[in-house]
C-alpha cells in the first residue's frame, strides 16, 4: 500500500536530507524550500489530505496549505524551485506508478522490478546500519580493553 510515509522517505533519501532535521522546526531556507516542494507534490500528485501532509512533517494542515500556496507564488519567479518540483513529480510517479490498460507491458515489468529492488535495497541498508552499529560497539570495547591493559 502506498502511503505518504513512503513518499516522505523516498523524497528525503533522494534529496539527501536528514529526516529528523526535515521534520524539525528549523527555518533554514533549504529546508523550508524542500518542505514547500514536498507539500506541493504530495497534494497535487498524491491527493493526500492537508492533514496527512502536515502530520508527515510534524506540522498542522494550515502549515501544509501555507507551503503549497507559497510554492505557487514563488514558482513564478524561482526556476530552481520549479526544477526541484519537477524532479519530485518524477520521483512520485516512479514510486507510485500504476499501470493502466494502455500501458506498455515492458514498462509495467520494469516498474514492478524497480519497486522490488527498492525494497531489497532498503532491507540491505538497514542491515548495513545494524552492522555498522555493532562495529562501533566493538571498536569502543577494544579501546576500553587497550586502555585497561596500558594502565596496568
Amino acid at each position: 500500500m502506498n502511503t505518504i510515509e513512503d513518499f516522505l522517505d523516498a523524497y528525503i533519501e533522494s534529496n539527501r536530507l536528514d529526516k529528523q532535521e526535515f521534520t524539525s522546526s528549523s527555518r533554514r531556507r533549504e529546508l523550508v524550500d524542500a518542505r514547500m516542494v514536498y507539500c506541493s507534490v504530495a497534494r497535487k500528485c498524491g491527493d493526500f489530505t492537508l492533514k496527512q501532509i502536515g502530520q508527515s512533517i510534524n506540522r498542522d494542515h494550515a502549515t501544509a496549505l501555507h507551503a503549497i500556496r507559497n510554492y505557487e507564488v514563488l514558482s513564478q519567479m524561482d526556476k530552481d524551485l520549479v526544477n526541484k518540483y519537477n524532479k519530485t513529480v518524477v520521483l512520485y510517479n516512479m514510486l507510485f506508478y500504476t499501470p493502466d490498460a494502455k500501458s506498455n507491458a515492458l514498462m509495467d515489468t520494469l516498474f514492478r522490478s524497480n519497486s522490488k529492488l527498492r525494497k531489497l535495497i532498503t532491507i540491505r541498508d538497514s542491515r548495513i546500519e545494524i552492522q555498522n552499529e555493532e562495529i562501533k560497539g566493538l571498536k569502543n570495547k577494544i579501546k576500553l580493553i587497550v586502555k585497561e591493559l596500558t594502565n596496568e
